[in-house]
């Protein structure tokens, strides 16, 4: 099993440059290669993930599909402030 770990892949990038690194995270997720990204800007890590763990204050408040995350403005607007 391949497994990619990021951590804050986009921090201080330019968007030119973080819509890069989404199209090669999609290639890479297209390869059938898990990966695991740990990212403040939560919009573009939803759209690149099936599942989503958001956690506060270290424990876990929500483990389901990012859909369901993108579909729940409640829980966007308590946990991740979008």
């Amino acid at each position: 099993i391949k497994v990619l770990l990021l951590d804050e892949p986009f921090e201080g990038l330019a968007p030119v440059i973080v819509h890069e690194i989404e199209k090669t995270l999609h290639h890479i997720r297209d390869q059938g290669i898990t990966t695991i990204i740990v990212e403040q800007n939560a919009i573009a890590a939803l759209e690149l993930s099936d599942r989503s763990v958001i956690l506060d204050t270290g424990s876990v408040v929500f483990d389901g599909t990012a859909k369901e995350v993108l579909d729940n403005e409640e829980l966007r607007r308590e946990y991740l402030a979008i």
